[in-house]
């Protein structure tokens, strides 16, 4: 019998280990680590509010495997590993093992922030049809936070160029489907100078404790003070 729905936070490069990890930006690689890791454990946080409702597994990069620390192990988790440097390897990997097994399936990227439980939710409760559905999770004007799909479309998988999934290519690809389309905005994507400054912006409203904790609010802190030369 499938269980009701599971979500996958794919991690979109290296995390932990900082001798392979991508530098953000101008950031050097202690604080490329910090954002990359503070973006997944606030995560965590969020999909441990979701643990009695749908199966989670964290999809990490192989070359993390030894070094994951026990702060973001939850036994109610899986952890699939594979190659980041493929996604579309990695997420055939993903489909063969666990697509098939739920109603419902939501991919959230790990460099995304601002969806909260009922973010999530709502978009299972748009999944909840008995036609093919997809829910797309927007975040700013050209990136993607999450995609969720309550019937895998292999031929539309293969379509994606999932090494630059930009929303206009998706919506593109999408719209060649037939499925009900439904779109999820105000979400983050964090791969730019920029969209640093944005998280600054959005972290500084009261609203922001609704999608990341005080603890993880510090850690983004200590960044905004190491590089608040950019935040002018």
């Amino acid at each position: 019998m499938k269980s009701n729905s599971t979500i996958f936070l794919l991690a979109v490069s290296p995390i932990y280990n900082k001798e392979f990890i991508a530098n953000f930006e101008c950031f050097d690689k202690v604080s490329s680590n910090l954002l990359y890791t503070s973006l997944l454990m606030n995560h965590k946080e969020i999909l441990e509010q979701q643990i009695d409702h749908s199966n989670v597994v964290f999809c990490l990069d192989a070359i993390d495997k030894e070094i994951i620390p026990g702060e973001i192990i939850n036994e109610n988790f899986e952890i699939l590993f594979g190659n980041t440097s493929n996604k579309a390897d990695f997420l055939k990997i993903i489909s063969d093992k666990y697509f098939g097994k739920s109603a419902n399936n939501l991919l959230i990227f790990s460099n995304s922030i601002g969806y909260t439980k009922n973010d999530i939710q709502k978009a299972f409760d748009l999944l909840a049809i008995e036609d093919e559905a997809i829910v797309i999770g927007k975040a700013g004007s050209h990136n993607i936070a999450f995609i969720g799909f309550n019937s895998f479309n292999h031929d539309l998988f293969l379509d994606i160029a999932w090494e630059e999934l930009y929303y206009d290519n998706l919506l593109a690809k999408v719209s060649k489907h037939e499925n009900y389309l439904h779109i999820m905005g105000n979400f983050m994507s964090i791969n730019k100078v920029d969209d640093f400054k944005n998280l600054y912006i959005e972290l500084s409203k009261k609203e922001s404790l609704s999608y990341c904790s005080h603890y993880v609010h510090e850690r983004f802190t200590n960044l905004f003070i190491e590089y608040k030369g950019l935040l002018r």
